[in-house]
């Protein structure tokens, strides 16, 4: 178990067991609601959270930079967000700590459009890449071209906004920052055939893409509502796998306007990635995320693990 004094929170659950429930844990989107939400949905939807006794309450910022922020200054309880983004939060000094995860394994990459020459990474040399969040877009993109003896130099990055996809068809960069899940196959739907540079082949470190991160005092102060808001939320992802096609469906009930091929073919993508269990205590992980954004001047420096994470408010296996 990782976490600050997190050898008092075991007696903290126990304490706060007979605490009546939160009125509402508030609980930030880590950007627009998309199939890989699905799990959480689906613990509202069938109840899970009814049955532990808490109210939940689904926030969409509008800003992917804005639910660490909003967790640290406790407008939401809980909010989602990048493994990344989250440690550079904690190396500016937001008050957070990870609890879980939704999806434990990376996104994100360079994609380009075959019909443009691109066949390999090398391809790209003396190219344009568009990306939408600096600085730490491209940092990866000089990462990966580095990890093949291309020079960053060799590579005229473009900041384009959040407009990457419209960038790319029209040609004004040849690759772009993108999602494995998303991006990729809206341009299959388009007519276009992608091809896809995961970032973790080419020296960056795998990491947690979805993180459940909260303020250190609402763990402490309401353990026994952050615990059970964590065993629904486990039972959420175990049906959502078990019953994909029955999760899908209440998603699209909830949210007929995404109900279309792109978003049925992003969620067969995404439900590999979710983290059972909702994991996210692997040592390896953090430690090596972490050294790369300290190397690269996105951390000033590290923080020991039990900083960084708990697993403490996790239901044990065959609990939940």
């Amino acid at each position: 178990m990782k976490g600050i004094v997190w050898v008092v929170l075991a007696v903290l659950l126990v304490a706060c067991a007979c605490q009546a429930a939160a009125e509402s844990i508030r609980v930030s989107l880590d950007f627009f609601s998309n199939p890989n939400h699905i799990p959480l949905y689906a613990a509202l939807d069938n109840g899970y959270f009814e049955d532990e006794g808490i109210e939940v309450d689904i926030f969409v910022p509008a800003n992917p930079s804005d639910p660490v922020k909003l967790a640290a200054a406790g407008a939401v309880e809980i909010a989602l967000t990048p493994q990344i983004n989250y440690l550079i939060a904690r190396s500016e000094g937001l008050p957070l700590i990870a609890i879980g995860a939704l999806i434990d394994k990376p996104l994100g990459g360079l994609l380009a459009l075959r019909g443009h020459g691109i066949g390999t990474i090398q391809d790209l040399s003396g190219k344009r890449i568009g990306y939408a969040l600096a600085p730490l877009e491209p940092i990866l993109w000089e990462t990966v071209f580095e990890c093949v003896g291309l020079a960053s130099s060799s590579i005229e990055l473009i900041s384009v906004g959040f407009n990457t996809m419209i960038a790319l068809v029209a040609g004004n960069v040849e690759a772009i920052g993108a999602f494995r899940n998303y991006e990729v196959l809206q341009l299959e739907e388009l007519g276009y055939e992608p091809i896809f540079f995961p970032q973790e082949d080419y020296c960056v470190p795998t990491t947690y893409e979805l993180l459940l991160v909260a303020h250190p005092n609402f763990i402490l102060e309401a353990a026994s509502d952050a615990a059970a808001f964590l065993r629904a939320f486990v039972r959420g992802i175990e049906w959502t796998m078990a019953h994909p096609e029955d999760a899908l469906a209440l998603f699209f009930d909830r949210f007929p306007e995404l109900d279309d091929e792109l978003n049925r073919r992003s969620f067969e993508q995404t439900l590999p990635l979710y983290a059972v269990g909702a994991y996210h205590a692997d040592d390896a992980v953090w430690e090596a995320m972490q050294a790369y954004l300290v190397e690269n001047g996105l951390m000033a420096s590290s923080f020991s693990l039990d900083e960084l994470y708990t697993d403490a408010l996790l239901p044990i296996e065959g609990e939940e």
